[in-house]
């Protein structure tokens, strides 16, 4: 069996570290543990995995067998998670996690071939379904569909110039656009600021602002569509000294990084209200849930976010696709992942198949919400919940632009 040593430090996040014994059934994680690649985000999907395998083990394995995970780092690039599906599709009996969606996109057919279940647990972009691979499943919900209900959100809130400050690239071009489009839809106006990759100049970005707000058509809310650190938190640090706070103008991040204590170490800002999307309620958890934080929290010290929970999620299904099929014959895996229905830790998981488009072996739908921290410390526990996918904007929640024009919180 597996054993699991104290936390350790992996820079500025806090990692479980496996020391093995034996192995027997071998599940192959994939992520970010190191730069270009978001690197945290990598950790908690690390994290999240170690402890259902430790879970796992600690009742009985799988089919009476223990479990191993062996986890590779994609780096946050396209040949390092195409050389590490390479790597593992040969050791193991099925594969989970990977958080960048343009990596997980690019090594696809990698999978395909290898014929290895792939549990994908972070990644959004519609390719991944829409290419309707034979064993690839899928955790997180599509962009399309998280997007939209960001956007839902933003005309719910009242905002009426939504301005995104994208760079240019796959994931943020497709993210843009959706709100473009349903926003379009329900009367709101929306303005991209793009660039190309890795020249994103602040600076010019506020030009165009104070031009914007000088013909009174400014924004009330800039979406940061931006990825690399530098230029992020420089264009944070830009809007907070001219003046683009909070009640005037909001931050936004609809690919849920603010939900991310290390998110706020690395943009350096004292600013709250930066609403983000989150495939997770807090006060949806299921026992499951609420057993896998305790523990976390435990082990790690400090609360699990999402995509922590998406990690553990995606080797319980496995998991449960492995009993289901008696087996870990790579066929009778995925058919048995086609039909499992199971509750896990963010409610019940079952993976559905319309006959065209992004639903294709996909969780249809896990929660989607829009939550903010008002305050510090952030923790995803203290997030208040604004917008659910199912409810629209939550009964008892006060709205973002009231709260924060009858109180001096922002900044």
């Amino acid at each position: 069996m597996e054993l699991w040593t104290v936390p350790q430090s992996v820079g500025k996040c806090s990692q479980l570290q496996p020391v093995c014994m034996a192995r027997e059934i071998r599940i192959g994680g994939l992520g970010p543990l190191s730069a270009p690649g978001v690197a945290w985000a990598g950790v908690d999907l690390q994290n999240g995995m170690t402890l259902a395998v430790q879970h796992l083990n600690g009742a009985g394995g799988i089919l009476g067998q223990p479990v191993t995970l062996l986890f590779e780092d994609t780096c946050g690039r396209t040949g390092a998670g195409i050389a590490a599906i390479e790597k593992l599709s040969e050791q193991v009996d099925a594969l989970a996690g990977e958080y960048h969606s343009f990596v997980a996109n690019a090594f696809l057919d990698r999978v395909q071939r290898s014929g290895v279940p792939f549990v994908c647990a972070s990644c959004t972009l519609d390719a991944i379904t829409e290419r309707r691979v034979s064993c690839v499943f899928r955790l997180a919900p599509p962009q399309s569909y998280g997007w939209r209900i960001y956007a839902d959100f933003l005309a719910g809130e009242g905002f009426q110039h939504v301005i995104a400050l994208q760079e240019e690239n796959q994931y943020w071009n497709a993210g843009s656009r959706i709100i473009e489009l349903r926003l379009q839809e329900l009367g709101v106006r929306f303005t991209r600021l793009s660039v190309p990759p890795g020249s994103a100049d602040p600076r010019r970005w506020i030009e165009q602002l104070e031009a914007l707000a000088r013909k009174k058509s400014g924004p009330d809310i800039l979406l940061l569509l931006i990825g690399d650190a530098d230029p992020l938190r420089s264009m944070i640090e830009e809007c907070r000294s001219h003046g683009f706070v909070p009640p005037k103008c909001f931050l936004g991040d609809p690919a849920g990084r603010a939900g991310f204590p290390e998110w706020w170490r690395t943009v350096r800002t004292k600013s709250t209200q930066i609403p983000f999307l989150s495939y997770s309620r807090w006060d949806g958890l299921t026992p499951i849930g609420k057993r896998a934080v305790r523990e976390f929290e435990k082990q790690v010290g400090r609360q699990p976010t999402f995509v922590a929970l998406e990690g553990y999620d995606s080797v319980l299904s496995l998991g449960r696709a492995f009993v289901e099929a008696g087996s870990t014959d790579p066929a009778r895996a995925c058919d048995a992942l086609r039909g499992i229905r199971f509750e896990a830790t963010r409610g019940t998981i079952r993976f559905s198949t319309e006959p065209a488009g992004v639903v294709h072996q996909q969780w249809k739908w896990p929660p989607v919400c829009v939550a903010v921290y008002h305050q510090v410390p952030r923790q995803f526990g203290e997030a208040d919940i604004l917008w659910d996918s199912q409810l629209g904007a939550v009964s008892g929640a006060t709205s973002l632009r009231i709260r924060c024009n009858t109180s001096s919180a922002g900044d």
